[in-house]
């Protein structure tokens, strides 16, 4: 990258990453042909690239972030988390006095 910034290479370093899954690679198959193939774009890298070539044409601030909603295993935890707590604190009690007869 800082290289292609100082015009010292023509082209741009790649910041895609590419992962296959369930075949050989690499071989003589091109990344199209194969069965399963992720390509991640790490955020800060492209935007690196395009603040260096001066692509940038967006603030920062523009980056839709979104948390994503609790899912079944996310709220497990927390009653896991919320029975835990109970179970500690009904440890600290005092034993149950029986009723008197």
């Amino acid at each position: 990258l800082i290289q292609f910034q100082k015009g010292q290479t023509p082209t741009p370093p790649p910041f895609e990453i590419f992962l296959c899954f369930g075949e050989e690679w690499p071989d003589q198959k091109p990344k199209e042909k194969k069965l399963i193939t992720v390509q991640v774009v790490p955020v800060a890298a492209r935007l690196l690239l395009e603040m260096f070539s001066g692509e940038l044409s967006w603030s920062a601030d523009s980056i839709p972030l979104h948390i994503s909603q609790p899912d079944l295993k996310d709220r497990m935890v927390q009653q896991f988390k919320e029975l835990h707590q109970l179970w500690q604190s009904h440890q600290r009690l005092p034993p149950a006095q029986p009723p008197p007869d």
